[in-house]
């Protein structure tokens, strides 16, 4: 484990770890989208082929694949902007820690293999949408994991501990790990309705933190009112 800093030349230096593994992230997460880019391939369709006769023989497999390609995407970079906002505030850290930004960086590696999968026309349908959402839902499980790690009170690895803006980043690492089980688990039983819980889970967060908020703001007002003048 990195001690905590004690002069500037070790704060220098426990500074410069952090960012190379910032900086190896960040290699590793952009490689992964570019191979799952190049998973997509045109197939040969004809110099004769009318239009009506592609869109009838690849079209429902066409529009899979970019579904599939701009929710990957999508995960990808969103998991990376909150990656480097989690590694900015970090002040240190420990094996631990660089184990697990490991297990997330294989989760995200294997999204192109994924996507691969996904892309193959012969390999059965629901194995594909269940395999793509089950890598997805690891790759936010494992980013939940690492937040737990960096505000975690023990550790003390990020300025940020105990403030609002640290709550609010377990808060949406939770819910957006959840909300991936949930489209897998979908998508296990009933793979014609997975897009369901990209609907509904958003909309049950906000009303549950609306609620939240309802809730502090009366116990402050109660507060106040109990509190003598």
């Amino acid at each position: 484990m990195a001690n905590s800093p004690q002069n500037p030349r070790e704060h220098r230096r426990t500074q410069f770890q952090i960012d190379r593994i910032a900086f190896f992230s960040d290699a590793v997460i952009a490689i992964a989208i570019t191979l799952m880019i190049l998973e997509i391939k045109i197939p040969p369709l004809g110099k004769d082929t009318t239009v009506r006769q592609i869109f009838s023989k690849y079209g429902a497999e066409a529009y899979l694949h970019f579904l599939a390609l701009i929710i990957c995407y999508w995960s990808i970079g969103n998991l990376w902007i909150r990656h480097h906002d989690l590694f900015e505030h970090i002040i240190n850290y420990d094996k631990h820690l660089i184990r697990i930004n490991l297990l997330f960086l294989l989760s995200i590696m294997m999204l192109p293999v994924s996507i691969s999968f996904m892309f193959e026309i012969n390999n059965p349908q629901h194995l594909k949408t269940v395999t793509f959402f089950i890598n997805l839902f690891f790759c936010n499980l494992t980013y939940y994991l690492m937040v737990l790690i960096v505000f975690n009170r023990k550790t003390n690895f990020s300025s940020l501990i105990g403030t609002e803006q640290a709550k609010k980043s377990k808060s949406i690492a939770f819910n957006v790990s959840v909300m991936f089980l949930l489209v897998t688990i979908v998508s296990v039983f009933w793979m014609r309705w997975f897009f369901i819980p990209f609907l509904v889970w958003p909309l049950v967060t906000r009303i549950t933190e609306k609620i939240q908020r309802s809730r502090r703001k009366n116990l402050l007002i109660v507060k106040k009112l109990e509190t003598p003048s």
